[in-house]
């Protein structure tokens, strides 16, 4: 089974969507192949959200106790304005190299939406690699050198000329998962 996820790291349904998807796969103790389609919302030159209060009660009102109700737990982000993403992607290259793609991933968002960590700072991905020990200096001079930019922004092209509405949205061998499931139980229902 391939399970491609169109995403960006910076999106709470996102997080949330992944972990849920995460707890039925581990459930129907499955090890699908992944593949990552990058959707930045915010990409190069369009300006970075700020941070503000009105985001933060959107954030509480529809993501925590959705969050809650999977007992997923996620913390509003303070980094302003919000992180650009691409770095993060192009990790995501060297990663799948040493097959911790799926674990890289996790540990972005995580550190993300749980850590509040400013993902988009080449120090925080080197330190997340590191943890997962990819190598951290071929990790490193892949982002510093821009190794794997282009191919970045050409997928990140692609990716934007797909028939798709939200993210995260969901395929499961090429096959689009309608409104992505929102609960363990839609998964499990899904990967029977």
């Amino acid at each position: 089974m391939k399970i491609s996820i169109i995403l960006d790291f910076v999106c709470p349904y996102c997080f949330v969507g992944e972990k849920i998807l995460e707890k039925a796969l581990k459930e129907k103790n499955l090890k699908p192949e992944f593949r990552f389609l990058p959707y930045e919302l915010s990409p190069e030159p369009k300006p970075q959200p700020i941070v503000n209060e009105a985001g933060r009660e959107y954030f509480e009102k529809n993501i925590v106790n959705w969050a809650k109700e999977e007992n997923i737990a996620i913390k509003f982000p303070t980094v302003s304005p919000k992180p650009r993403t691409a770095l993060a992607f192009e990790g995501i290259y060297t990663a799948e190299k040493y097959d911790k793609g799926i674990e890289y991933v996790r540990a972005v968002l995580e550190a993300y939406w749980l850590y509040n960590k400013d993902i988009g700072n080449v120090e925080v991905l080197i330190e997340i690699a590191d943890n997962l020990l990819i190598p951290k200096f071929e990790f490193a001079d892949s982002l510093l050198s821009g190794k794997f930019r282009e191919a970045h922004k050409k997928l990140n092209a692609e990716v934007s000329e797909i028939d798709f509405d939200v993210v995260p949205t969901f395929y499961i061998d090429e096959k689009q998962i309608p409104n992505f499931p929102r609960t363990t139980e839609e998964w499990l229902e899904i990967l029977k």
